[in-house]
């Protein structure tokens, strides 16, 4: 279910891709417009990077195997990472073009009825990244969620273009047109550039504190059963699914089989939070008798000092190196 539903948003996103282009093409034609133009140009950007999307999607849907043991979820960020060089691409093409014309200014046509035609594809665009968004953010798809906020990006950029040609008609001033794509160009540089460094920073193996913390407030408002403590937490996160590792701290009177049972409850816990697609490996270190006071296993007949209560875990703690 959750498949169909990404495959038929990024198709959606292509077919209208496709028509919103042509559309502002049209536009950009009928008007003679620089600003319009470069504002057609983003519009391949969008086609080119939701026909990418589609194949990336279908790529990342197929279930982990013997070459690929952590699943094929990082080729979305490739996939994010090329629309941003896209975006960028687009900046460059939109600026040698604003900059020519602001040398040699071309004449206006139909710029009214071209900036109306424009405006309907940005608000057409604005609608389908919203439900790009959302359906990237509830179903954990990078690829849906860049091309979302990239569709966004595009109705600003619309909108500032509308209200700035409004003011060239108003005012005659046509060197305001150029100026308003160069505006674009370096509007597309930061957003090309932002999709690249959060993609990169995935490929990387990058830190995600964002995913660490929503560990660390799971474990301090679940009962962690027999295990004490954690540290040295390390997590990813690859397109939907969470690769996690964490050292887990058990009394070191349990048996072998006990302490293995209490990672297995503890794992099933964290799966409830990240998904049965998380991949949680662990690693079981003995309390070493450093935690009785943090201990509630009554049972215990060495510890040294009398349970009080469970320490709240901070994120410095999960993540620091153990030292026992």
């Amino acid at each position: 279910m959750e498949k169909r539903v990404r495959l038929t948003a990024i198709l959606i996103s292509l077919l209208m891709g496709i028509l919103i282009l042509g559309l502002k093409f049209y536009a950009a034609q009928l008007a003679n417009s620089s600003a319009l133009r470069s504002d057609a140009l983003e519009g391949t950007v969008n086609v080119l990077a939701a026909a990418f999307g589609l194949g990336s999607l279908l790529f990342a849907e197929k279930p982990a195997d013997r070459d690929h043991p952590y699943g094929h979820g990082k080729i979305e960020y490739f996939a994010s990472a090329f629309e941003g060089g896209l975006i960028s691409l687009a900046g460059v093409l939109i600026l040698i073009d604003a900059v020519s014309r602001l040398v040699e200014p071309v004449p206006f046509r139909h710029l009214g009825t071209g900036l109306e035609l424009n405006v309907v594809g940005g608000l057409l665009n604005g609608v389908v990244g919203l439900g790009l968004l959302i359906t990237g953010k509830k179903y954990r798809s990078q690829i849906l969620t860049a091309d979302g906020v990239h569709l966004l990006t595009d109705l600003v950029s619309t909108v500032v273009l509308a209200l700035g040609l409004a003011l060239v008609i108003v005012t005659g001033w046509q060197w305001l047109d150029p100026v308003l794509a160069i505006g674009v160009a370096f509007f597309l540089f930061k957003t090309g550039y932002d999709l690249i460094r959060q993609s990169s920073n995935a490929l990387l193996d990058a830190e995600n504190p964002a995913l660490i913390q929503r560990i660390v407030d799971h474990l301090n408002q679940t009962d962690r059963g027999d295990v004490i403590t954690v540290h040295e937490l390390r997590a990813q996160e690859f397109g939907r699914a969470q690769h996690v590792d964490i050292h887990v701290v058990v009394p070191e009177f349990l048996t072998v089989k006990q302490a293995h049972a209490a990672t297995d409850a503890f794992v099933l816990s964290l799966k409830g939070l990240l998904g049965s697609e998380s991949q949680i490996h662990t690693h079981v270190d003995p309390c070493e008798r450093e935690y009785c006071d943090e201990c509630p296993a009554s049972e215990c007949a060495i510890r040294r000092s009398p349970f009080i209560a469970r320490k709240p875990l901070s994120f410095d703690a999960a993540v620091k190196p153990g030292e026992i």
